[in-house]
């Protein structure tokens, strides 16, 4: 059985968050479309095709209106082409369905960031200094996106390695006291069991080598899904050449930055 695709997937699990919440259960639902509860399982876990007629059914049913029923058809009419790409629109990429989904049922993932520190490493502060320098949205806007980046931080709970580039630990344009908390925060992740942070030294790489920041999603079940964030787009990667190329990076950036207890040393030094 081949493995279904990261859109599949997503797609399934919408059906079934769905019909849960409208509390239908899977032998009334299977009935509803008139296949098997096994047939039924299959499709919410991603490995069986269903058409845009029969999801516009389902979601009809279970009561799904508005905005959240034409993000699910949108969900369903897009191709499986192992290739995805998302519009922010007015969201940030913390209030992307597709990637809350695919971070919070990742087995691990190995994050590169070159600029800043990553967002589910952020403090409160730091996430809100960032958003009030770019200046991309209206002052009202800010907090509710603050919290949207530590909401998404609560619900990832599986294990992470992150190369962070030496030049993000000093950023100008971050208070002194903000920056403190944020290396504090960055110190205490960092003897976590289930956290590693490298720090990428200027010297070995200059910034920018290795090109923008990235996550790999891996999965235990599943093929891995390499995420790509732009100013108004999210990249979604499944191809089997891109991996390839995004697991060269990771390799190379684990050969050439230092140890997790040498980065430890580093944020202590910082922070004190």
């Amino acid at each position: 059985m081949s493995k279904p695709t990261g859109r599949a997937r997503e797609l399934g699990a919408n059906l079934r968050y769905h019909r849960e919440r409208a509390e239908w259960s899977e032998k009334q639902a299977a009935e509803f479309l008139e296949v098997s509860q096994g047939q039924l399982c299959r499709i919410e876990l991603g490995y069986r095709n269903v058409s845009e007629i029969n999801v516009a059914r389902c979601l009809a049913m279970y009561g799904v209106r508005g905005e959240e029923f034409a993000e699910v058809m949108a969900l369903a009419t897009e191709v499986s082409d192992h290739y995805r790409i998302q519009a922010h629109n007015d969201r940030l990429p913390d209030e992307l369905r597709t990637l809350i989904h695919h971070e919070s049922t990742a087995s691990s993932i190995e994050w590169y960031e070159p600029t800043w520190i990553p967002g589910l490493l952020q403090t409160e502060d730091y996430a809100r200094a960032l958003f009030q320098w770019a200046g991309l949205v209206p002052e009202d806007g800010i907090e509710p996106r603050v919290q949207a980046r530590m909401d998404r931080q609560r619900s990832y709970q599986s294990a992470a390695r992150y190369f962070i580039h030496q030049s993000a630990l000093n950023p100008p344009m971050i208070g002194a006291d903000v920056m403190h908390d944020q290396l504090m925060k960055l110190m205490f992740a960092a003897n976590r069991e289930d956290c590693e942070i490298h720090i990428v030294p200027s010297v070995t790489v200059p910034n920018g080598a290795f090109g923008g920041a990235f996550t790999l999603l891996n999965f235990a079940a599943f093929p891995s899904i390499v995420y790509v964030e732009n100013i108004r787009t999210s990249e979604f990667l499944e191809d089997p050449a891109d991996l390839a190329v995004y697991r060269a990076i990771v390799n190379r950036l684990a050969s050439i930055a230092l140890s997790s207890a040498e980065s430890r040393e580093v944020l202590v030094a910082m922070a004190t």
